[in-house]
C-alpha cells in the first residue's frame, strides 16, 4: 500500500514537503520522481509484505508507465491469470506490475475490472498523461486542485494542503458540515480542491496543461432481473457473500472482525469460520449499559469459538483523543463513533494486518430506522394543508425531541430528497429553531430517480452517507495505525446482486433486512437475528452534562469558535442541553471538532 502526491510541475522542495505529509504510518521507503515537468512523491504505508516495488515501470526496454496504488486490488491473481493467458511477461508478481499492464492491455477500461479499495495514480510517460482513478464506493481517498495551470493531487487531503494551494474555506461545505457532521458530494473543505468522487477517473494532459475528462466509470443498477423465490436469492446471496469474504482472507494469517453483535458482523464471523480456524474478534465495551452491545458480541464470539478483544470506552477516551484525531482527518469530520473506532483500530493492529468490517449491510438492505421513518414521514407530508396544520398543531402540543422534530416535516410539502436528508440531519429540532445559516437540502448530487422509494433511499446512503462518513471514518482510523480494512458487503459483484433483490425482500413491514436474515437464520444464534439494530453510538449527550462538561465549555466557547459561529446563539443551544430541555450534543460536538482542527491546520 502506497501513499502518493504531485504535481505538474518540477518542484522539488514543495513535493518534499508534501509527501512528508503523507506518513501516517511509516513503515518502509519513500521516493521521489522529478522528470519530463512532473513532480511525484510516494511512501510506503504497506501493512502486508507483498513484495512491493512502486513506482513500477511496464518492463526492462519500457520504461514509459508508472503507476501508484494507495489500498488492495482483491482479484489481482485473477488478473495475473488472464494477462498471461493474453501473453504478457509478468515477471516479479507484484501487484502494481500487474496493473502497468492491465493499462497495456485495456487502458483505463480496466477499472471495469478492478474489485478492490484503491486509489490509483498512473502516468504514461509516453501520451503525456496522468491518470486518476477511485474505488467504487470511494473507501481510498484522492483529492486534487487545478488553480492557474497548476495541478497537484494527493492520495490524503493534507499533503494538497501543503502544495501552497489557495486554503480558503469552502462556505457551502462549512454549512453542510454543521447540519451532517462532514463534507457534501464532490466538495471537500477548501474552495479549490476537489475529491475524485467513488467509481470516477480523471485524465490530466500534461502537454495541454488541463483536465482532458472526469468521468465515471461504474454506477450501481436496481434493475430486477426475473422473478424467483425467496429461498433461491436466499440461498444465493449466502453463497455470494461467502466468495466475497474468501476473497478478502489473507491466507494463514489471523484473521480479525470488528464484532458489533449486530447482523451484519455477525454474519461475518459465521462467514470467516468457514475459511479459518482462528478468528479474533475486537469489540467495544461502554461505560453505560445504554450503549454498550458485548453482550451480542460476546454471544458470537462464544457461538463461532473466536478470539475475543474487548475494549473499554469512556468519557476519558474522548479527552485524550480530541486533539489528535485532526491531525488523521484532514477536514472537518464530526460522527462521535470516530473515537470508538480509532481505538478499535488501535488494539486490533497489535493482533493482526488486517479486519472485517460489516460496513455496507444497513446500506444494501434497509438496515436503517430512518428508512421506515421516511415512509410514514413522506405519506403525512402529502397530506392536504389543513390536515397538516391539524398534526403541527398536536404535535406542538405534546414535548421530545421527536414530537418537535416532526414538525419540522409539516410545515409545507417537500421532495423526497429533501424529507431524507432532513432525516439525516441532527440540525432540525423545531420550526422556530434558529441556525446561523439555513441550508438548501436539494443541493446532494444524488438523485432520487427510481420508481421505488427504498431503492433512492438505498442509493444515497451508498453514493452520499457510505463515502462521506462511514468509510473516511474507518479508513482514516484504520490507517492511522497501519491497519487495513476489508468490507466483504461492498464487493462490486455482490453489491450488483444485492441491488437487483425486490425492495419488499429487504424491508418487510416493521423487520429491517428480511433477506439477508433469512439467508443466515440457520447459521446465527437466534438473539442475533431477533434483536433490534442499536447503532454505533456514543454517551456524548451525557459526557456533555458530566464527565466532560468543563472540557467541551472551554473549546466550545474558544476565540477559535467565535470566528465561525454566533456565540450568543451557541451559548443558548449549550444552557438548552444542560437543562435536559434537548439534545444539541451532535451540533456541540461538530463546533467542537471544527475548532480543533481549525486549530491543527489553518493557524
Amino acid at each position: 500500500m502506497y501513499e502518493f502526491a504531485g504535481i505538474n510541475r518540477k518542484e522539488q522542495p514543495t513535493i518534499e514537503a508534501m509527501t512528508n505529509q503523507l506518513a501516517r504510518c511509516r513503515t518502509g521507503r519513500e521516493g521521489y520522481i522529478l522528470r519530463d515537468g512532473l513532480s511525484l512523491g510516494f511512501i510506503d504505508s504497506a501493512v502486508l509484505d507483498r513484495r512491493e516495488q512502486q513506482p513500477l515501470l511496464t518492463g526492462k526496454e519500457d520504461q514509459t508507465v508508472w503507476v501508484f496504488c494507495s489500498g488492495t486490488i482483491f482479484n489481482i491473481s485473477d488478473l495475473k491469470k488472464e494477462l498471461t493467458a493474453l501473453g504478457h511477461d509478468i515477471q516479479s508478481g507484484a501487484d502494481a506490475e500487474t496493473l502497468v499492464h492491465s493499462y497495456r492491455q485495456w487502458g483505463m477500461e480496466m477499472l471495469q475490472r478492478l474489485n478492490g479499495q484503491f486509489a490509483l495514480c498512473l502516468f504514461d510517460q509516453s501520451a503525456r498523461k496522468l491518470f486518476l482513478a477511485r474505488d467504487r464506493f470511494g473507501f481510498k481517498p484522492l483529492y486534487y486542485a487545478f488553480e492557474n495551470g497548476r495541478f497537484v493531487f494527493g492520495s490524503q487531503l493534507k499533503a494538497v494542503m501543503y502544495s501552497g494551494i489557495d486554503k480558503t474555506l469552502d462556505a457551502v461545505s462549512l454549512n453542510h458540515y454543521l447540519y451532517f457532521g462532514y463534507m457534501p458530494t464532490g466538495r471537500s473543505i477548501f474552495q479549490k480542491v476537489y475529491p475524485l468522487q467513488p467509481a470516477h477517473f480523471l485524465i490530466y494532459d500534461l502537454a495541454a496543461g488541463r483536465i482532458e475528462q472526469i468521468n465515471r466509470y461504474w454506477i450501481l443498477s436496481f434493475q430486477q432481473g426475473a422473478p424467483r423465490t425467496e429461498e433461491d436469492i436466499a440461498a444465493e446471496l449466502a453463497d455470494r457473500l461467502g466468495q466475497s469474504v474468501r476473497m478478502r482472507m489473507i491466507g494463514q494469517a489471523p484473521a480479525g472482525v470488528f464484532l458489533s453483535g449486530g447482523l451484519d458482523s455477525s454474519i461475518l464471523v459465521s462467514l470467516m469460520r468457514e475459511q479459518t480456524e482462528t478468528i479474533k474478534t475486537f469489540s467495544i465495551r461502554f461505560d453505560r449499559p445504554d450503549f454498550d452491545e458485548t453482550h451480542y458480541a460476546r454471544i458470537v464470539s462464544d457461538r463461532f469459538r473466536a478470539e475475543r478483544h474487548e475494549i473499554r470506552f469512556n468519557a476519558e477516551h474522548v479527552r485524550d483523543l480530541m486533539d489528535r484525531l485532526p491531525i488523521y482527518y484532514d477536514e472537518p469530520f464530526a460522527d462521535p463513533s470516530m473515537i470508538p473506532a480509532w481505538l478499535v483500530c488501535s488494539v486490533a493492529q497489535t493482533q493482526t494486518a488486517v479486519c472485517m468490517s460489516g460496513t455496507g449491510g444497513d446500506e444494501l438492505f434497509g438496515g436503517y430506522p430512518r428508512h421506515r421513518e421516511f415512509m410514514i414521514l413522506k405519506r403525512l407530508n402529502r397530506l392536504p394543508g389543513f390536515l397538516r396544520k391539524i398534526l403541527d398543531g398536536g404535535a406542538a402540543m405534546g414535548r421530545g425531541g421527536k414530537r418537535s422534530k416532526l414538525r419540522a416535516f409539516l410545515r409545507h410539502p417537500l421532495t423526497d430528497e429533501v424529507l431524507y436528508q432532513m432525516l439525516l440531519s441532527y440540525m432540525f429540532r423545531r420550526p422556530d429553531e434558529k441556525t446561523a445559516q439555513p441550508y438548501d437540502f436539494s443541493s446532494s448530487g444524488v438523485c432520487f430517480d427510481k420508481p421505488c422509494d427504498l431503492d433512492n433511499l438505498l442509493f444515497y446512503d451508498l453514493f452520499d452517507y457510505l463515502p462521506n462518513c462511514l468509510l473516511p471514518k474507518e479508513e482514516r482510523a484504520a490507517s492511522a495505525f497501519g491497519l487495513e480494512i476489508r468490507m466483504p458487503f461492498l464487493d462490486p459483484e455482490f453489491a450488483e446482486f444485492a441491488a437487483a433483490i425486490p425492495a419488499a425482500l429487504k424491508v418487510r413491514g416493521r423487520q429491517k433486512k428480511y433477506i439477508l436474515k433469512k439467508a443466515f437464520r440457520s447459521a446465527l444464534p437466534a438473539e442475533i437475528v431477533r434483536r433490534k439494530k442499536q447503532g454505533f453510538g456514543v454517551p456524548i449527550a451525557h459526557y456533555f452534562r458530566k464527565e466532560l462538561k468543563s472540557f467541551a465549555a472551554e473549546n466550545l466557547f474558544s476565540q477559535t469558535a467565535g470566528e465561525y459561529f454566533d456565540s450568543v446563539l451557541l451559548e443558548s443551544f449549550w444552557a438548552q442541553h444542560q437543562s435536559g430541555v434537548c439534545d444539541y450534543s451532535r451540533l456541540l460536538w461538530s463546533v467542537m471538532m471544527l475548532t480543533l482542527w481549525h486549530d491543527r491546520w489553518m493557524r
